[in-house]
C-alpha cells in the first residue's frame, strides 16, 4: 500500500504552466466590449499568433480616415476577419484582453467538429458561418 497523498505529489510539479498566448491546436472566444456577441475559431497554431492576426486586420481598418461616402463603401465591403466586419460595422470595441482558449484538441477533424459545437452553444457569434465543420441541424437538441 502506498499513500495517495506524499510530500512529494504536494510540493513537486515538474512543469510550468502553459499561458494562453502559447497554447496551440485550441478552439478560442474573442468577445466584445459593447455587446454579447462573440467570435469563435479554431487554430492549429499559438493561440496568440492567431489573436495577434485577427488584432492587427481589426486596427489596420480602425486606423484608416473615411469621408461618409467611403465609410458607406466599406461597410459593404467584406473583411478577411469577421471580427473586423463587426467592429467596422456596429463601431464597437473587441474585448482582447480577455479573449480566451475554450477548449485544446490535437486532431483536426475533431477540432473544427468541436467548433462548430461550439459556434451552435454559444448564442450570439460574430462568425459568418457555422465552423469548418459542416455539423448537422439534427444534433441541435443535444448541443443546446
Amino acid at each position: 500500500m502506498k499513500p495517495h497523498k506524499t510530500l512529494r505529489n504536494i510540493l513537486v510539479h515538474p512543469k510550468d504552466k502553459i499561458t494562453k498566448e502559447n497554447v496551440a491546436e485550441c478552439i478560442y472566444k474573442i468577445g466584445c466590449k459593447n455587446c454579447d456577441a462573440s467570435y469563435i475559431g479554431e487554430t492549429g497554431r499559438r493561440f496568440g499568433v492567431r489573436l495577434g492576426e485577427h488584432r492587427k486586420d481589426t486596427e489596420s481598418q480602425e486606423e484608416k480616415k473615411f469621408t461618409r461616402s467611403e465609410r458607406k463603401q466599406s461597410e459593404s465591403q467584406i473583411n478577411k476577419s469577421a471580427i473586423t466586419d463587426h467592429a467596422m460595422q456596429e463601431n464597437h470595441v473587441i474585448d482582447w484582453e480577455n479573449s480566451k482558449v475554450l477548449e485544446r484538441e490535437n486532431h483536426l477533424l475533431k477540432r473544427q467538429i468541436k467548433e462548430a459545437i461550439w459556434i451552435r452553444r454559444s448564442g450570439a457569434v460574430l462568425n459568418r458561418d457555422e465552423g469548418a465543420h459542416r455539423l448537422s441541424h439534427i444534433y441541435d437538441q443535444v448541443i443546446k
